[in-house]
């Protein structure tokens, strides 16, 4: 289990260098875009681009702030094209790293939470708890968990406590069935982004 604070995280250069991301956790540790088997990342996105190509990686994109982005989807081989607004925070929208993406911001820079999983090697649940008060949230065996704050929250373990800010992450890594307790920080509520990460 670590504590994951937002300025540690490694700015990542995107494949196709048209942005930056910053990596919160990925596995195998160190791992590049063509060797990954899951990696989870936070990039702004300051103007109109193309996605990377990432030929075997399923995608999960959450707008965490700003206006939204319009996704124009393309895919001769999966006979895919349309488009999709985006503008509705922390809510997932899943599409293949396969696909031709280009991204069109509605009204000035957005930040995003990315979830990329390898097809056949692991698979990503995401889920959004509002905590109220204090809650449990278990990790089962041979999964991985990714806490990401989207508010202040304090988090609880058998190793302690800790206090996280917006936009810091837990990741819980343990081999075995693991509980951790969340509670919200100085608001009444606060909401957490649940990223469950099994093997396939």
């Amino acid at each position: 289990m670590r504590i994951l604070r937002s300025a540690d995280y490694a700015a990542l250069p995107w494949k196709n260098g048209r942005g930056v991301a910053r990596q919160i956790a990925v596995f195998p540790l160190d791992a590049a875009y063509d060797a990954l088997d899951w990696q989870v990342s936070r990039p702004t996105l300051e103007r109109d681009t193309p996605f990377s190509k990432l030929a075997g990686l399923d995608r999960q994109f959450m707008l965490v702030a700003g206006k939204g982005v319009t996704l124009r989807v393309r895919s001769a081989e999966d006979g895919i094209a349309f488009e999709q607004r985006i503008d509705r925070p922390l809510e997932a929208f899943a599409f293949r790293g396969d696909w031709d993406v280009d991204c069109t911001l509605a009204g000035g820079s957005v930040e995003v939470l990315n979830v990329m999983t390898r097809r056949g090697r692991a698979a990503a649940r995401i889920g959004i708890r509002e905590v109220t008060a204090p809650t449990l949230v278990r990790k089962d065996a041979r999964a991985t968990l990714v806490v990401y704050a989207a508010d202040p929250l304090t988090a609880y373990g058998i190793w302690g406590e800790a206090d996280l800010r917006a936009d810091d992450a837990v990741l819980v890594d343990e081999p075995g069935t693991t509980e951790i307790a969340l509670a919200a920080g100085s608001a009444p509520s606060a909401r957490a982004v649940l990223i469950r990460l099994d093997p396939t």
